[in-house]
């Protein structure tokens, strides 16, 4: 499983997954990438934000190119699991050892978690990432995921559309990705927005002023869904959703 899904924005069902791995002796492998660092009130990833034990899941596997700004990834569970990888994966032993700047940095962001400056970052991004996705809500686009995922798919539907839309973003300084066929189904194409906790509220607000104004000139306010009574707050303590 993923913690936060790529291409959807989605959280793991945790729970779910963890309920039937001690029903029928499964063994659970997850994908932290998009969600370590990210997700969680203290940004631990999926397991914080599901209230899951790291215990009830065998394999965590995750990225050091994202939250950690850096390079590799890493393999964590048993003691027994960890020396079965090194002794039998193949990138262990011909792999090149890790270049110690790049050590370093990883560790910092470690470090960095755990102090109050990094505790500030989780929530900066927490933040950011409710307010955005209230606004799109707000302007009848219709956007995918989790409230608290800082992937936020932007359903376009068509190919034509996407490219459109990426282009007008573009000439508008917003830099996006936009995602169609074979990564999501034929007419499902999309715009992959990654949100930050350096995005500052003003850079947000222009980035959504021109999503508003690409909106309409492409036709892309599909969502029947109500819009919401106001956005979020900063630093609000609410209470956070279950997967």
């Amino acid at each position: 499983m993923e913690g936060v899904y790529s291409m959807e924005g989605s959280v793991a069902a945790l729970r779910a997954a963890v309920a039937l791995r001690r029903q029928l002796g499964l063994q659970l492998y997850l994908d932290e990438a998009h969600s370590v660092g990210a997700t969680g009130a203290r940004g631990r990833g999926a397991t914080e934000l599901c209230g899951v034990s790291v215990r009830d899941v065998d394999v965590l596997m995750g990225t050091f190119t994202k939250s950690f700004c850096s390079s590799g990834g890493y393999i964590a569970g048993s003691a027994r699991l960890v020396r079965w990888v090194r002794a039998h994966g193949h990138a262990h032993p011909y792999a090149h050892g890790m270049a110690p700047p790049v050590a370093q940095q990883i560790r910092a962001t470690l470090r960095e978690l755990r102090q109050p400056t990094g505790q500030a970052r989780v929530a900066a991004l927490r933040d950011n990432t409710r307010y955005f996705r209230e606004r799109l809500r707000a302007m009848g686009v219709v956007a995918y995921g989790h409230p608290q995922s800082p992937v936020v798919p932007m359903l376009v539907y068509s190919f034509s559309k996407m490219a459109a839309c990426v282009e007008r973003l573009t000439t508008r300084g917003v830099a996006v990705v936009g995602v169609g066929f074979p990564a999501t189904p034929l007419n499902q194409a999309r715009i992959r927005f990654c949100l930050s906790a350096s995005h500052t509220r003003a850079q947000l607000d222009a980035s959504l002023d021109a999503i508003e104004a690409v909106a309409d000139e492409l036709g892309l306010r599909y969502s029947r869904r109500p819009p919401p009574a106001a956005p979020a707050a900063p630093h609000t303590t609410a209470p956070l959703p279950a997967c």
